[in-house]
């Protein structure tokens, strides 16, 4: 049977105040009867439920993240620097992929509330930034910070650390420019959406006028979508002077549709990711891109998180990280 409090107190032959004591103030126990609770406690499998101490706690320790795609290299590893931030900190966390379902992430923010966070660090499903999800009232009304990442909305009680978005296009116009191309293909994320309307709009506004041919194919945020469009594309039309994907996925994307093609990646056809591609060694070839600093992204939401949840007079505001040329 489970272990519990009340039998590992009546195994130990003390109080359930003493065991629950035991762990939560080992100081305040006498050295023989903590030595012979833990002991006890440890031979018959008991854990300390978090969860229910959470709910009696003022301040649980322990911050929600939720994330739209953990598949994602860039979620996934943004994800684990923010826990181990966390840790640093004193800070537990509760890691969710809300798999971009709206369902999903409603059911997740209920569970936090139930854990009691001090705070909850949030990628929406939703790129775009006029997205209101119902449950952002009920989180501001338990007072339980939110804090946005990547995905920024038009809510004011959220904090944000989001990419600049727009220099990210500028700067990936520039080096298209410096490479004197003239016709580009630009695969982007949903036209709604947020992200991908700004890294289109840095890029036309660094090419217009400078290239023969400036063209945006609409897709989605992954692989199979992107590869889909941009193949659709090269059976109508011969291939640009550049591809450029709007992030990681995209492009991506676009190379599994080149290889399918029988392009060879840049030589046949040169590529161009915003975001870094995770592995890109791999391809053979050097692979531009705006990469992003996910650790000083990573310490920017952490450090957002924890003063709102412990600082009462800090107010809501946006941390904005630029991204960085690879492999110009």
């Amino acid at each position: 049977m489970k272990a519990t409090l009340s039998s590992v107190a009546a195994q130990s032959n003390v109080s359930k105040i003493t065991v629950s004591r035991a762990f939560s103030h080992p100081d305040k126990v006498h050295p023989e009867t903590l030595k012979r609770v833990l002991e006890t406690a440890a031979e018959m499998g008991y854990v300390v439920n978090t969860a229910a101490r959470n709910l009696r706690a003022r301040d649980s320790k322990t911050i929600g993240i939720v994330n739209p795609d953990m598949g994602n290299p860039f979620f996934g590893g943004l994800t684990r620097l923010m826990t181990l931030e966390a840790e640093k900190a004193g800070y537990d966390t509760l890691i969710f992929d809300s798999r971009e379902s709206q369902e999903h992430e409603n059911r997740i923010i209920d569970k936090l509330i139930g854990y009691n966070v001090d705070a909850i660090v949030l990628s929406v499903i939703s790129s775009d930034r006029n997205y209101q999800p119902a449950y952002m009232a009920q989180l501001e009304a338990l007072n339980i910070p939110v804090i946005l990442v990547d995905r920024e909305l038009d809510i004011s009680s959220c904090s944000g650390v989001y990419i600049d978005n727009l220099d990210c296009g500028l700067q990936a116009g520039r080096y298209l420019l410096d490479r004197k191309a003239q016709r580009v293909v630009v695969v982007s994320g949903p036209e709604d959406s947020n992200v991908a309307r700004e890294r289109v709009t840095g890029l036309s506004a660094a090419l217009a006028g400078k290239v023969a041919s400036f063209e945006v194919l609409y897709a989605d945020f992954y692989m199979d979508i992107a590869a889909s469009i941009t193949s659709d594309y090269l059976q109508n039309n011969p291939p640009p002077d550049f591809f450029v994907g709007c992030n990681n996925q995209i492009s991506l994307g676009i190379i599994k549709s080149c290889i399918d093609h029988r392009l060879q990646p840049m030589k046949d056809v040169s590529l161009f990711s915003i975001d870094e591609v995770s592995h890109a060694a791999i391809y053979g070839f050097n692979f531009p891109c705006i990469s992003h600093d996910l650790h000083e992204m990573a310490w920017q939401v952490i450090n957002l998180a924890i003063r709102r949840a412990t600082e009462s007079d800090i107010k809501p505001g946006k941390v904005i990280v630029r991204g960085k040329m690879l492999g110009g």
